[in-house]
């Protein structure tokens, strides 16, 4: 029997719901210290970071002008977490 780490939902800190910025637009937040966490928008993905030992991560995707939702999910030993809740902003 195989028993499966469930791991937390990486937290997406920037940017902020409801904000508008440019492109390339800065994305950060927390997860699991030294885990991998990738950014979707709107199903694809756009961004793979490595989270540091303090358990932050951050890096910048290029995005189209308009509106985009974005969320993300965490890797760490093997295991992978569910998708984040969907943070929207507009790239003007």
């Amino acid at each position: 029997m195989t028993t499966q780490t469930l791991i937390s939902v990486p937290v997406i800190v920037l940017p902020e719901e409801g904000s508008t910025g440019s492109d390339p637009v800065s994305i950060s937040g927390t997860a699991v210290p030294n885990a991998t966490v990738e950014v979707a928008a709107s199903g694809a993905l756009v961004l793979s970071v490595s989270v540091d030992p303090s358990g932050r991560w951050q890096g910048q995707a290029k995005l189209a002008k308009g509106v985009h939702q974005i969320n993300a999910r965490q890797q760490f030993n093997g295991s992978t977490s569910v998708w984040s809740p969907v943070r929207t902003f507009t790239v003007d």
